[in-house]
């Protein structure tokens, strides 16, 4: 069980990766670098990969384990 919580905890970095692109009025006074859309745009587009690649990841080993399960329960 621990690559669910890996892949929660990579989601959870993800969504703090997308939220400064989405509500940047928000992070501007704190974070004045992120002015630009062209750090915002690529800030968004790695929160989307993290995001899906940690999802990918999920569903990939959670089938695994599914069938690893099968196989114990058959046996």
């Amino acid at each position: 069980m621990n690559y669910v919580v890996a892949t929660y905890l990579a989601r959870f970095v993800a969504i703090l990766f997308i939220i400064p692109a989405i509500f940047p009025d928000f992070f501007l006074n704190r974070f004045p670098g992120l002015e630009a859309p062209s750090i915002r745009g690529g800030v968004f587009a790695i929160g989307v990969l993290i995001y899906i690649g940690a999802s990918v990841a999920y569903y990939v080993l959670r089938k695994r384990e599914l069938a690893r399960r099968r196989e114990e329960m058959k046996n």
